[in-house]
């Protein structure tokens, strides 16, 4: 999985981080526990989705090293 793919995705559930806060404020503004449920639980996997995708994984670094290396490689 390259590093642009995690990247959108990361961007994607960081909106929905934002839907989910809004939904949260929305229930808990007019009194409405499922959507206020459901806010909560969108925030928690959206947060959950920004920091799996934006970590540092060692396949990031040997893809980093063999991409140096060929362009090292070449004249």
């Amino acid at each position: 999985m390259g590093s642009e793919f995690r990247i959108v995705i990361a961007s994607i559930a960081a909106f929905m981080t934002l839907a989910g806060a809004f939904a949260t404020i929305h229930g808990l503004l007019y009194d409405q526990t499922r959507v206020m449920q459901g806010g909560v639980i969108t925030a928690l996997f959206g947060i959950l989705f920004v920091v799996v995708m934006l970590t540092p994984w060692p396949r990031d670094d040997e893809r980093a090293a063999k991409s140096k290396a060929n362009s090292n490689s070449k004249p």
